[in-house]
């Protein structure tokens, strides 16, 4: 690893210490403080990843990582937000991540007592689909106070389409024989987060834990009738429809990390039938952004014979396909240590950074970037 890379992994390990330890709830907004209401369709919030918009004021929203932006005035803020279920991490200005577990209210007090000044919100939200949806309907300020036009989005943009391990499942528990709970999920701290902060992208992640190319974890089949490609064009994953629109959002780049369910129980898939559904995958993709560059990644938590498929597959598009932009990129159990793991043996934070730090070089020197 080089300097840059090595400054890379140790500023981005202290990002994930301080999204880990300062989580606290948030406080409730009285009626009485109902006042400054932005409603979600304000020019001036930025929406990072897949949002059902049908609702301009009640933004529906469940895949993990997505993320929401803006700028605002005055001493005070609240996010307006329907939801029982999830956990939030909420950033103001360049302070660190403040954790938000929702309940029945649908008013969270994330700041108060700022100063009388423009300041910077971010919302990420940390669990994944399975936990649940949500409805944004906007933020309450002080009174007089609204939004500004926010900082430009990046230019660069990555699509991650993955299963747990991107979604960051387990990232936070304490070891490999830690059970799972919605508190140990982090998107905020998995591999994709991490590269994107670093490049300064605009990442979106499509990913559910379980989930593999052909076959899910644990099917009692070789084949299952919804593995990850199935929900790829999905707005939210929970609902068939609306479809989401591949021309809103168009990456440089797109980064596939599936198979590990495919190959971690048995009965495993076929060969055959594993590459061609791996090929189509590609393929599609391809179909969908012009000129994208593809990275595909197995492990850490599978090997053969799921790294020797995939190895191929990249190899045969690389010859086969118009757009031969195509890269494999392994990242071995090797790389891990007996400290790396969380939940159910999934990388931890410290784990989630090896990965990074990994595939972090290949893509910068492959875009240029």
């Amino acid at each position: 690893m080089n300097k840059k890379h090595l400054l890379v992994s140790i500023l981005m390990m202290g990002t994930a210490l301080l999204f880990s330890c300062s989580s606290s709830k948030s406080t409730v907004a009285q009626p009485e403080e109902l006042t400054g209401i932005i409603d979600a369709d304000n020019a001036n919030i930025q929406y990072f990843g897949r949002f059902n918009h049908s609702n301009t004021k009640r933004v529906v929203f469940d895949w993990s990582g997505v993320y929401i932006r803006a700028s605002f005035q005055g001493t005070s803020c609240a996010i307006r937000l329907e939801d029982s279920s999830n956990l939030y991490a909420v950033t103001i200005d360049d302070g660190l991540p403040v954790g938000l577990t929702t309940d029945t209210s649908d008013v969270y007090t994330v700041a108060t007592e700022l100063a009388d000044t423009v300041h910077t919100i971010q919302i990420d939200k940390r669990t994944e689909a399975f936990v649940g949806k949500a409805e944004f309907l906007g933020f309450v300020l002080d009174k007089g106070k609204t939004l500004v036009e926010p900082e430009p989005v990046p230019d660069r943009r990555i699509e991650f389409i993955g299963n747990s391990i991107t979604c960051g499942y387990g990232v936070e528990a304490p070891g490999a024989t830690s059970s799972f709970s919605p508190e140990t999920e982090n998107a905020t701290l998995s591999y994709a987060a991490l590269v994107g902060r670093s490049l300064n992208a605009d990442y979106r992640m499509i990913a559910y834990s379980g989930r593999g190319v052909v076959r899910n974890y644990g099917d009692a089949n070789q084949t299952s009738s919804e593995p990850m490609p199935a929900l790829y064009d999905r707005t939210c994953c929970a609902d068939a429809t609306p479809a989401w629109d591949f021309t809103s959002w168009v990456p440089q780049v797109v980064v596939i990390n599936l198979g590990t369910n495919d190959f971690s129980t048995q009965p495993h898939p076929d060969k055959d039938v594993f590459q061609q559904a791996y090929t189509q995958l590609i393929t599609r993709v391809q179909a969908q952004y012009a000129n994208v560059t593809i990275f595909c990644i197995c492990g850490p938590m599978i090997g053969a014979p799921c790294s020797t498929y995939i190895e191929e597959t990249v190899g045969q598009c690389q010859q086969n396909n118009a757009n031969n932009k195509i890269y494999y990129i392994p990242v071995k159990a090797s790389l891990m240590t007996s400290t790396d793991w969380g939940a159910d043996w999934h990388p931890n934070q410290q784990g989630q950074q090896k990965i990074a730090d990994m595939i972090l070089p290949v893509i910068e020197e492959a875009m240029g970037w």
